[in-house]
């Protein structure tokens, strides 16, 4: 019998998903959506609520990278084992401090909520970080600046914001406390659509949960008060919206590592335009004669300050491609020289 294709789409099914699906497969297998996740723990839902899952001996064998909150994932027909993940329309990515391997934050995402504070939280920067790791994913942003009750002018902060988004994405000042959030992100809040939320360590990403959602999701279990005695986010979670959104709240990063390719040449589309017109392909916009990126910022058409972070990130993410690379041929190499020494060994039998 067929699985029931209708109870999945409140959370998020889309087409993309069944084509991966061998049509003889379709009566033994079960699609589930990755709602919870929290080191090696699952939580699935196949549209009859979320129930713990575990990896099958066979997905383990393949040493593929587990799934991660918001993937798609095929269950053994008779038990709640994860025996395949399905390739995902969207991953967010990000490199974890300490190490060159990128992790997966949250899959088949539409939207990433990217929310900072309107007062000493308040960091330009970082947020760039985040639309950087938006544009390698691939997916819109939008910019929630909290706590605007705390900011007497929060105007200045909206436009330094708002100069560095890309033209489909847009920035709010909001209360997320008492504004009627559901109403204000109504225009992203479309049956079907998931939205991830990330942000600092408490800077208030459970608190616009909480209000998107209409209750107190997230005051207990998934979270802890940190050392400053706020309410941090400790699990990944996926819950359903009122209007029929999906939304995944995250542990609060600490660090913003980038662990993609092409995201600061899409977020810092204004440089890639100038850069196509440098006198050498290979500039990288310093000190070299012709670079008409140079040239832009000291004519006053590119934001110097703007310039400077698309060089830091710019540097950051071409060292993070060479030595995932590096890791990448080493892991290669290592599975020769096991496959040589089996070989070896069974001759030697």
């Amino acid at each position: 019998m067929f699985p029931d294709f209708s109870r999945l789409l409140p959370l998020g099914w889309h087409n993309h998903f069944l084509t991966q699906i061998p049509l003889e497969q379709l009566t033994s297998v079960r699609p589930a959506r990755v709602v919870g996740v929290e080191r090696e723990r699952f939580r699935v839902d196949q549209g009859e609520g979320a129930v713990g899952a575990s990896l099958a001996g066979r997905y383990r064998a393949r040493d593929e990278a587990p799934p991660t909150v918001g993937d798609w994932v095929l269950l053994a027909p008779d038990a709640p084992l994860i025996v395949a993940r399905l390739i995902p329309r969207t991953v967010i990515t990000r490199r974890v401090a300490g190490g060159h391997d990128p992790q997966a934050i949250a899959a088949n995402i539409d939207l990433m909520v990217v929310v900072s504070g309107l007062d000493a939280e308040f960091n330009l920067h970082r947020i760039e970080r985040y639309l950087v790791i938006a544009a390698q994913a691939e997916v819109t942003p939008l910019v929630l600046l909290a706590k605007v009750d705390l900011c007497a002018d929060p105007a200045p902060m909206l436009a330094s914001v708002r100069a560095r988004l890309p033209d489909d994405a847009d920035v709010l000042a909001v209360d997320a406390l008492h504004d009627p959030l559901a109403e204000r992100l109504s225009p992203w809040l479309h049956a079907g659509k998931t939205l991830v939320v990330v942000g600092s360590s408490g800077v208030g990403k459970s608190t616009v949960v909480n209000n998107l959602a209409g209750n107190d999701v997230q005051s207990t279990g998934a979270t802890r008060r940190d050392a400053k005695g706020r309410h941090t986010t400790t699990s990944r979670s996926l819950l359903p919206l009122p209007g029929g959104a999906c939304i995944i709240d995250v542990p609060g990063m600490r660090e913003v590592g980038l662990a993609g390719e092409g995201g600061v040449e899409r977020q810092f589309r204004t440089i890639s335009e100038f850069a196509r017109t440098c006198r050498f392909a290979d500039c990288s916009h310093r000190d070299e004669p012709g670079c008409a990126v140079r040239r832009a910022v000291e004519e006053g058409q590119i934001d110097p300050d703007e310039w400077r972070h698309y060089l830091t990130l710019q540097a950051e993410e071409r060292h993070h491609i060479a030595e995932h690379e590096r890791r990448r041929r080493e892991r290669a190499f290592g599975r020769v020289v096991r496959q040589a020494l089996s070989l070896k060994r069974g001759k030697d039998d």
